[in-house]
């Protein structure tokens, strides 16, 4: 007889006991829980038919909670790329937030002394055309009207001789340049070249000045500003936004021509580049004097008239446009003379008063007298200005006027 710890019939076959083939099993919880399948308890396989268990882990047919984890984080990640991609924190290149430049063009009428123009000479003989400039009033005051203000009158009786201006390109000096809380020093040069670049192509250009040629302009703008640009160009319009003659400095090729041997003089500044709402702004300042020849129809000879063109110009640049090489101009005033007091026909070229046509005869000797040019003066004066201020295109002192005034001060 067996003991009492072994059964009555002796230990079966293949083991110690009858669950030895289980215990490499462990049914803990977390195995529990992992089942597929459950088991239904007796209670619920009475209410369930022929069917004893029922489905784990999934929810109405539905995905694994770590499926839906892993679906919400690449969802998640997308989003986050598209909204990166998007709002980027550095601007990107060439990027068009450039604002509309506000311009004024301000054409001022001859003074009591006329058109100013160099006399024909024979070639080659520098020192007589130098001498040969025609004589004017001494002081700006000399063409004012009784209707010309005090400040007018002290602002236009700055003495300066155009003929010590710089010769072309060398009157755009520019500053030291130094950093800012945003912007290297390197930034700031590179700011004051593009803005150097800028005055020198859309005012000493001779392709720009009389070949019709807007593209160098054109090229160094903001790509946001191209299409106001554009406009301008092809529909000048006396508006404040687009004068083509708000961007550049262009002549009618049919009327007149430069003058050979004669190089456009040149006198102003740039300011030191300052930071203005996260960018950099400077303001261009120069005056220009430009020998013109009119075109002859019959071969005569013609004078030289000196026309001059004050421009004050306001240039910004963010990181963008100095990353791209481009300027953007926020605003432009330009006084230029002689011309007639029209500024709808200012707004596509600057059309010189001529000497012929100041004084209403059929030609002009340059060396008419001072009393012949005082004519002229009062001839063109017969469609006096608005304002009837004398206004000196030489005086850095004040801003550029917004109204058509009288030429004054000294001329070169």
């Amino acid at each position: 007889m067996g003991g009492r710890a072994e059964p009555p019939e002796g230990t079966p076959e293949g083991g110690a006991g009858g669950d030895d083939e289980f215990r490499s099993v462990v049914f803990d919880e977390s195995f529990v829980r992992a089942a597929r399948i459950q088991e239904l308890s007796a209670q619920e396989r009475l209410s369930a038919g022929s069917r004893p268990i029922r489905g784990r882990g999934l929810r109405g047919g539905g995905l694994s909670r770590q499926a839906l984890a892993l679906m919400l984080l690449i969802a998640i990640a997308f989003s986050a790329a598209v909204y990166l991609g998007t709002k980027h924190p550095y601007p990107q290149a060439g990027a068009g937030s450039a604002a509309e430049l506000s311009m004024s063009v301000v054409p001022l009428q001859p003074g009591a002394g006329g058109v100013p123009t160099l006399a024909p000479v024979a070639s080659g003989s520098a020192a007589a055309t130098a001498s040969a400039v025609a004589t004017t009033s001494s002081t700006a005051t000399a063409g004012a009207t009784p209707s010309t203000d005090a400040s007018a009158s002290a602002g236009a009786s700055t003495e300066v001789d155009p003929r010590t201006y710089a010769l072309g390109p060398a009157g755009l000096a520019l500053p030291n340049a130094g950093a800012t809380d945003h912007f290297s020093k390197n930034q700031v040069a590179q700011a004051l070249i593009l803005a150097q670049n800028y005055a020198e192509v859309s005012s000493l250009d001779t392709g720009v000045l009389f070949g019709g040629k807007t593209d160098p302009v054109r090229d160094l703008l903001a790509s946001g500003q191209r299409s106001q640009f554009d406009q301008s160009i092809k529909s000048p319009v006396d508006d404040g936004k687009h004068e083509a003659t708000g961007w550049l400095v262009r002549f009618d090729s049919t009327e007149v021509g430069p003058t050979a041997g004669q190089e456009t003089r040149v006198q102003g500044s740039f300011t030191v580049p300052v930071e203005v709402d996260g960018a950099l702004q400077l303001t261009g300042d120069h005056t220009f004097v430009y020998a013109l020849t009119p075109v002859s129809t019959d071969g005569t000879q013609q004078p030289t008239v000196l026309f001059t063109v004050r421009r004050e110009v306001v240039y910004r640049f963010t990181a963008a446009d100095l990353a791209a090489n481009r300027v953007e101009l926020t605003s432009s005033a330009t006084e230029a003379g002689p011309m007639a007091c029209d500024a709808a026909s200012a707004a596509r070229y600057f059309t010189p008063v001529l000497p012929a046509t100041a004084s209403g005869t059929a030609s002009a000797s340059a060396s008419a007298s001072a009393s012949g040019k005082a004519s002229a003066a009062a001839t063109v004066s017969a469609a006096a200005s608005p304002s009837g201020a004398v206004v000196d295109p030489y005086d850095k002192t004040r801003s550029a006027w917004a109204v058509c005034g009288v030429m004054g001060g000294p001329t070169p």
